[in-house]
């Protein structure tokens, strides 16, 4: 038997934190649908849906940042935003969200809830079918306002008061006590949606299944158009103009610090007369007039989507007489999606982090065009296995001695190949002996397969690339050295 070992994907030490994907919130005060995330609903009177999916990342980095729990994170934003008197319930999917929701103001609670903490579970578990029923009421309105498909609101209802008289005869007195019951069996019984209902009740996915989430638009999003004097196609160019016209996005924000923005969309006009829509989106949301007067972060954006445009141009143009650049003649730039942040989000506790300036590392990933991660060592002689993923800026307590590994990495390169390469080795290559080192040999019953011998291999021209030989006499290029 030969114990081979699988070459690590980056991709797969990515954290799963776990974040509730929606929220649920009334107030009897005015409210500010878009206070959590740029994606809400109404679902009813002064009743929204938040989806936090959409801001996922910048709340992790906030609860971190703030070394809190999420209802420590988000109790002071919903006062700030909604008052004393709120309802705020925290869950994976919308319609769990509404049912114990709908729980809390029959019996007059307050505050915020988690559907992830114990006790909210258990309390979840006891819902009884007079509030599951009763949050239907409102789901037959949505339902019939996008015009679902096969939905007819007299066939609900019917189907509605049939479930309710075999729950009657049978003396179930719960929902939960019938989670056992598969959305298929109820869909047969009792028809789609009720099945569809059922479905989001019990299942734990953030998907929404067929919920009709009907997105709020946001009123008044600001915009610019720019119709130019003449073609251009440098970006020293329209990067000056770019950065005018983000001057006057910002004045349309009245200089608010709650406005953050999650996307723009710069719509272009080609000197051909050819239409091009991009987006900038951002990882974090972005605060215009923080950025002012330079606008930094968003011509980062905008300079990557431009470069883009022209490779696709000339890839696709190399054959036609046109400019290597494509002019612009024209674009407009307008808001897509904004959060509203309380401001006190971006001041709390500041003074305790000048160490890690959470908001620099923030504002550098939205500058950049691809997300940046963190790994850190760990105990593994094995380069595939001697590396984690790791919080970004938090420095990991060791409960071990890495001296052992760090002196071993000394000598390891800087860039490793996704999997090793078997390679040919001549006798007159030089060869500089690193280490021996052994995987969990005690797995296999060959303990041998699990010893390889490093070196730095020398070619001709003098290139050092990071080898290893196997016991089998085989042998493996995994690196290269600057």
């Amino acid at each position: 038997m030969v114990v081979t070992t699988k070459v690590i994907d980056l991709a797969e030490l990515r954290g799963q934190d776990e974040f509730p994907a929606f929220a649920a919130i009334y107030s009897p005060a005015t409210v500010n649908p878009f206070a959590l995330s740029p994606n809400a609903m109404r679902w009813g009177d002064r009743l929204y849906l938040s989806r936090l999916d959409d801001c996922r990342l910048f709340w992790l980095e906030q609860k971190k940042k703030l070394r809190c729990k999420l209802t420590q994170l988000f109790e002071p934003l919903l006062k700030h935003h909604y008052g004393e008197d709120y309802v705020a319930v925290f869950g994976n999917h919308p319609w769990q969200c509404l049912l114990y929701l709908h729980y809390q103001l029959k019996h007059q609670g307050s505050g915020l809830y988690l559907l992830q903490s114990r006790l909210d579970q258990n309390i979840f578990k006891t819902l009884d079918w007079d509030c599951w029923f009763i949050a239907q009421a409102q789901l037959a309105i949505h339902l019939s306002a996008i015009n679902a498909r096969g939905f007819r609101t007299e066939s609900f209802h019917s189907c509605q008061a049939r479930m309710q008289r075999f729950i009657q005869r049978i003396g179930v007195t719960t929902p939960h006590e019938m989670k056992a019951a598969e959305g298929n069996s109820i869909t047969r019984r009792f028809g789609k949606w009720l099945g569809l209902v059922w479905r989001w009740s019990f299942n734990d996915s953030s998907e929404l299944q067929s919920f009709p989430w009907i997105k709020l638009e946001q009123d008044q999003l600001p915009r610019v158009k720019r119709d130019l004097e003449y073609p251009v196609n440098q970006w020293s160019y329209i990067e000056v103009l770019l950065r005018e016209d983000f001057a006057g996005l910002c004045e349309q924000f009245h200089q608010d610090d709650c406005e953050h923005i999650n996307r723009m969309q710069w719509n272009i006009t080609l000197f051909n007369y050819q239409k091009v829509s991009v987006g900038l989106s951002f990882r974090h949301p972005y605060s215009l007039h923080r950025d002012a007067p330079c606008f930094d972060t968003v011509l980062y954006q905008a300079r990557y989507i431009y470069e883009d445009i022209m490779r696709n141009l000339q890839a696709r143009d190399n054959d036609l007489d046109l400019p290597e650049n494509m002019p612009f003649i024209s674009w407009q730039i307008e808001v897509c999606e904004r959060v509203m942040l309380a401001p006190q989000l971006w001041d709390l506790f500041a003074c305790e982090f000048e160490q890690i300036d959470y908001q620099q590392i923030m504002a550098l990933q939205n500058k950049l065009p691809l997300a940046f991660e963190c790994y850190q060592s760990d105990a593994s002689f094995f380069p595939e296995q001697s590396f984690a993923p790791g919080p970004i800026g938090v420095s990991r307590i060791n409960d071990f001695d890495h001296y052992a590994w760090s002196c071993s990495a000394g000598n390891k390169p800087l860039f490793y190949y996704q999997s090793a390469q078997p390679i040919e080795v001549l006798s007159r290559m030089q060869k500089i002996f690193l280490e021996r080192n052994a995987n969990q040999w005690w797995l296999g019953e060959d303990a041998l397969q699990s010893l390889r011998d490093y070196f730095i291999l020398k070619d001709h021209k003098g290139r050092c690339s990071w080898v290893y030989r196997t016991q089998d006499g085989e042998w493996f290029k995994q690196g290269e050295y600057c």
